[in-house]
């Protein structure tokens, strides 16, 4: 059985495309290009240049219709574009303490906390 193409930007699915996908084909529901690197099995975001395949010169763009010979359609939406991993997003609720909740806040003041930064810098022009 033939594994069903998605749509690399939408998750769509594409089984009305006809193969091989054409430089100039676009996905009917979020009109994004297809013949394109985000949407290429080769395709590895984790890695520089992006791309598994060594006799391949990757484009800047990723998402711009390209003219690679090695292009082979991936039939998956790739979530790990999509969604930060557990890790990073720890990381950044670190980074800004999102995580902690010693900060007060007020309600009435729009759920700002005691030591919101528009309130510190309006503090500056109390006379």
């Amino acid at each position: 059985m033939e594994e069903l193409l998605n749509c690399w930007n939408c998750g769509e699915s594409l089984a009305d495309v006809p193969l091989p996908i054409s430089r100039h084909a676009h996905c009917a529901s979020c009109f994004e290009v297809l013949h394109c690197c985000r949407m290429c099995l080769h395709y590895e975001p984790n890695k520089s240049p992006y791309c598994d395949d060594d006799r391949t010169d990757p484009p800047n763009m990723k998402e711009n219709a390209n003219f690679c010979e090695y292009f082979n359609p991936a039939g998956k939406l790739n979530g790990n574009d999509l969604k930060p991993s557990a890790a990073t997003k720890s990381a950044l609720d670190d980074l800004f303490d999102r995580g902690s909740k010693s900060a007060t806040t007020d309600e009435a003041e729009g759920g700002r906390s005691k030591e919101d930064p528009v309130d510190r810098f309006k503090g500056l022009f109390d006379d």
